[in-house]
């Protein structure tokens, strides 16, 4: 999500804008795949 905020020009201010669901699912999977590794359990 970060890569693709700075690829903005948006002031990084709130609020901020809205983002593409293509980016939502993949820092999901991210989110999910780091809590898989840390805690040994499918959420």
């Amino acid at each position: 999500m970060r890569d693709y905020l700075e690829t903005l020009d948006w002031g990084k201010k709130a609020p901020g804008p809205k983002l593409p669901a293509e980016v939502i699912a993949r820092t999901s999977a991210k989110y999910l795949e780091a809590c898989e590794k840390l805690t040994g359990k499918t959420p």
